[in-house]
């Protein structure tokens, strides 16, 4: 009889171990298969609360190893999402640094007549300016207009 509850007891536990169904005592006790009417008789008989605290270690060593490895899991997303939003308020802080620096480089050049030598710098200058204009990184453009560097 003893071997018998012993190994139902690893049959409950294998299948909710299988099925990721948390295993405590009371879950096996309520198992619909289950020889114990209460969660003690599994923990207070020493080789039943072997085989128990085995199959517990086992599923937390399978959802600590799930959790790492897994690249969808919540804390990995919640991390990556995290470090992305930061990233991508420092590349917002730059491109308006860069712009504005722009800006000034551009009005400082047309300043002392230089803006030709500079358009030497873009073969593709039509196709340049549109692309500064659209990112508002032209002297002028900022209320749409996009002649100022024509």
């Amino acid at each position: 009889m003893k071997i018998q509850k012993i190994q139902a007891l690893e049959a409950i536990l294998q299948r909710m171990l299988n099925d990721n169904i948390r295993i405590t005592a009371r879950s096996v006790a309520r198992d619909k298969d289950s020889p114990f009417k209460h969660a003690s008789d599994i923990t207070r008989q020493p080789d039943r609360k072997a085989v128990f605290d085995r199959y517990c270690a086992r599923q937390a060593e399978l959802k600590a190893l799930i959790e790492k490895t897994d690249k969808q899991s919540r804390s990995n997303l919640q991390a990556r999402v995290a470090h992305l939003t930061q990233e991508i308020e420092a590349l917002k802080s730059e491109r308006d640094l860069l712009i504005a620096s722009h800006k000034a480089m551009l009005l400082a050049v047309g300043e002392i007549g230089g803006l030709a030598a500079w358009r030497k710098f873009f073969p593709a200058w039509e196709n340049t300016r549109l692309q500064l204009a659209e990112m508002q990184a032209l002297p002028g453009v900022e209320n749409g207009n996009h002649d100022s560097l024509e």
